[in-house]
């Protein structure tokens, strides 16, 4: 008797953990309409995890010592990171699976994770067929990786419509509908962001030839590299979010800024004083969040000391993040 109630206990305990694990399961496993996603996105920050050599050499010898490097990035109040990719996926499996292990581990940390291809070729000779097609493939190899993963996962196609392909937005429209297509074939619920010309700017989005499908968002720059030579003008941001808003309106599609950097900085340091990053910081942030649109800063690199796992600028930070640890 005594053996019988410990094994119905034992398969108690299995049923309730199975119970919990179909429940997680389900939960990620959830559609996520763009309208909500939006609302989910709260503040980020773009991540090197998957550029630079040194950050990204950090961030795996730190995950071999079982440290979570997203959970850093959580713990400090940031809701989703954009992490930029400049591997070729196609023909480097390893930086495909590396980019797997980056995405569960922010998932399992609580981050929204989001990528973004750096996609130099295409950007710096977007008239080739070769890189166009590339391109294509690049984000077809993507999403037969991911299929399965979390709708919290999304994919942002391009980084920044910056270098010669700014000029040529019936490049950018036709390698978007070609890679949407190929996504949707494979993952027909992913959320994808697609990026207007003119350096990611706002006042092109009206050149985006998409459709609004429920799971398409579009993502724009403003002061990407931050107040240039450390000066800045309110009516160009108001102006900006206006246009973003109005865009939104009209198509139904939600936006997102995927870049904007507290401070101008030259050779590797900031060169702005501190009152005007704060202030400059605190507009931006405002402006965003009264607006309602989400935004991630630029970038991890100057708040974030990955050899030493520290963080720096904090006073910078402590001006963006309070609004979204507030948040309802």
């Amino acid at each position: 008797m005594k053996k019988l109630g410990l094994l119905l206990l034992f398969l108690v305990g299995v049923a309730v953990l199975w119970s919990i694990h179909v429940k997680v399961i389900e939960n990620t496993q959830s559609t996520i309409t763009a309208t909500r996603y939006r609302k989910m996105l709260g503040v980020g920050i773009d991540v090197d995890w998957m550029t630079f050599p040194k950050v990204h050499h950090y961030y795996f010898y730190w995950r071999s010592k079982g440290v979570s490097i997203p959970k850093y990035f959580k713990e400090m109040g940031f809701s989703n990171v954009r992490i930029r990719v400049s591997q070729d996926v196609v023909t480097n499996r390893t930086a495909l699976v590396q980019l797997g292990e980056i995405v569960r581990d922010c998932l399992k940390a609580g981050l929204i994770p989001i990528i973004t291809y750096t996609a130099p070729e295409l950007r710096e000779n977007p008239t080739s067929e070769e890189t166009q097609e590339h391109f294509v493939l690049w984000w077809k190899t993507v999403a037969e990786y991911f299929k399965g993963t979390s709708y919290l996962l999304s994919y942002d196609l391009l980084i920044e419509s910056s270098g010669p392909i700014k000029e040529h937005p019936e490049v950018l429209n036709r390698v978007y509908a070609k890679a949407l297509k190929e996504i949707r074939e494979i993952d027909p619920h992913r959320l994808v962001f697609v990026t207007p010309v003119g350096t990611s700017s706002p006042f092109y989005l009206e050149d985006l030839n998409i459709s609004n499908d429920g799971f398409t968002l579009a993502e724009w720059h403003i002061y990407a590299g931050g107040p240039k030579h450390c000066t800045y003008n309110e009516s160009p941001i108001r102006k900006a979010i206006s246009e973003a808003l109005n865009w939104s309106r009209k198509t139904g599609i939600p936006t997102w800024v995927g870049a904007w950097r507290p401070f101008w900085s030259l050779k590797n340091e900031t060169n702005c004083s501190e009152s005007l990053i704060l202030k400059f910081s605190t507009f931006m942030a405002s402006s965003l969040k009264e607006a309602d649109i989400p935004y991630d800063i630029n970038s991890d690199v100057w708040f974030f000391n990955i050899e030493n796992l520290t963080w720096k600028n904090v006073a910078i930070l402590e001006t963006i993040l309070p609004l979204q640890r507030k948040a309802p």
